[in-house]
C-alpha cells in the first residue's frame, strides 16, 4: 500500500460493480457519489439520457461539470436494478454534496495498476472536498482512501498478507 499523509492507494483484484454490491447502507463518509468515468467516456453527464442504467438517477444527479453527483443510496439502489458498472470506471465518494469537479490530470481508471503514490493534485483535490475514497477499474480496481489510525493499519495488514499489488 502506498501512503501520503492519510491517503493510502493501492490495487486489489476486484472491479466497482463488486464493492457497490458489498455496500448497504453506505457510511455517512460515502454519503455522495460522484461519478467521473463511465466505460471510458469522463463525460458522464451526457450518458443520464442515453444510458438506460443511469436514466433512473436522472431527476435527482446534479451535474458537476462533464461528471454526476448522486446519492450513493440512490446509486445503489439503481445499480440493485440494472448493472452500471461494466469496467473502466470512476467513482468518489464524499460526505457533503458540496464539490468541485475533479481535475483531469488525474485518474484511476486502468488497466495500470496505482503503482506510485497518489498524485499531490489528488490528495489536495480529495481534502478540500472532504473525499474519503476514489475507485477506479478496468484490470482490476485502484483505490485511493483516506485512512487514519486502526483502519490503515487494517488495511495495510490486509493488502499485505493477500499480495494486492500494493507496498508500504
Amino acid at each position: 500500500m502506498l501512503q501520503k499523509d492519510e491517503y493510502c492507494a493501492g490495487w486489489m483484484d476486484s472491479s466497482i460493480h463488486d464493492f457497490l454490491s458489498n455496500i448497504d447502507p453506505a457510511p455517512a463518509s460515502m454519503k455522495f457519489a460522484l461519478l467521473t468515468c463511465l466505460d471510458s467516456s469522463t463525460d458522464v453527464a451526457s450518458l443520464l439520457r442515453s444510458s438506460e442504467a443511469l436514466q433512473p438517477l436522472e431527476s435527482q444527479a446534479k451535474k458537476v461539470g462533464e461528471s454526476v453527483l448522486v446519492s450513493t443510496r440512490r446509486l445503489l439502489s439503481a445499480q440493485r436494478k440494472q448493472r452500471i458498472f461494466f469496467g473502466f470506471d470512476e467513482i468518489w465518494f464524499l460526505p457533503t454534496e458540496n464539490v468541485t469537479g475533479k481535475p483531469t490530470t488525474f485518474s484511476l481508471v486502468g488497466p495500470e495498476k496505482l503503482h506510485t503514490e497518489p498524485p499531490d493534485k489528488a490528495i489536495r483535490w480529495m481534502d478540500d472536498n472532504g473525499c474519503s475514497l476514489g475507485l477506479g477499474d478496468g484490470t482490476g480496481l485502484n483505490f485511493v482512501a483516506k485512512l487514519h489510525g486502526v483502519a490503515r493499519y487494517l488495511v495495510h495488514e490486509w493488502t499485505s498478507s493477500v499480495n494486492y499489488n500494493a507496498t508500504a
